[in-house]
């Protein structure tokens, strides 16, 4: 466990030197701020629910970008300079490889919905008080407290892709392919979500998709959680399918790698 501590930090500060990591950060974090533009529109108390809106899409479109880029290029840049069998020649195990590098993309995931997540909160609080001072009384009761939840679950969301193109990546030998798979799987989630919200009827094929790809609807209850009280058990519902799918998609990764010719 400690050895995979280790390669999870190194791997951080590989992941914050690559530039296309952080100029989709800087590209999201600079949306989120320019919705102050929009704020100039008389929109009411819907100014609060524009800015969430703002935050959740640059969360879950840049952050699926980064959790995506991130995990292919770490786990392929390791097999392309050789250094994976380094590693795995010396104590680290297949599951300490598989684990640690995935910890490092988490750890940027989780730095990148940091950032995002204050700069939506400052900017949905220059919208508070712009209606306050307007003299509309804002019927959105603002939760500040559930919007860090609703970040932290986000955050889980995009380990889950992450973890998702960490095993596409352990039977891939191929950085584009990797990744191609990596975004393909996750338009099948964002169209299951589209059709469920649209009312489409289940099918055995979307049952079976449901399994294999990871069920992203199980975290978008968390978007209520900034204008309301904080649903417990549907966050721990959230956070308990985040562990066994990204546990269970790491360990099958190791177990691709034992099974793999570096």
């Amino acid at each position: 466990m400690k050895r995979a501590f280790i390669i999870a930090a190194n791997t951080l500060k590989e992941s914050l030197r690559q530039k296309l990591i952080l100029l989709l950060a800087l590209v999201a974090v600079v949306l989120v701020a320019s919705s102050n533009y929009f704020l100039k529109l008389d929109l009411g108390h819907e100014k609060l629910k524009f800015v969430f809106d703002f935050t959740s899409g640059a969360l879950g479109f840049f952050g699926s970008i980064i959790a995506i880029v991130s995990a292919c290029q770490l786990f392929h840049s390791e097999f392309e300079n050789r250094t994976a069998i380094t590693l795995l020649s010396k104590p680290v195990g297949y599951a300490g490889f598989a684990f640690g590098k995935s910890g490092g993309a988490f750890a940027v995931l989780a730095l990148f919905c940091t950032v995002v997540a204050l700069c939506g909160c400052a900017m949905i609080a220059l919208a508070d008080s712009q209606t306050a001072h307007s003299g509309n009384s804002a019927p959105l009761s603002l939760n500040y407290f559930g919007i860090a939840v609703f970040a932290a679950i986000q955050w889980l969301k995009l380990c889950t892709v992450a973890a998702l193109s960490a095993l596409i990546c352990s039977v891939s030998t191929s950085l584009l392919f990797s990744v191609a798979v990596s975004f393909g799987a996750v338009a099948i989630c964002s169209m299951g979500e589209i059709g469920n919200s649209l009312g489409a009827p289940e099918t055995a094929m979307s049952d079976i998709a449901a399994i294999i790809f990871p069920n992203l609807r199980v975290f978008n209850a968390s978007e209520a959680f900034a204008f309301a009280p904080v649903d417990a058990a549907a966050a721990a519902a959230a956070a308990g399918y985040a562990a066994i799918y990204i546990v269970l998609c790491l360990s099958l990764a190791a177990w691709a790698f034992s099974k793999r010719e570096f």
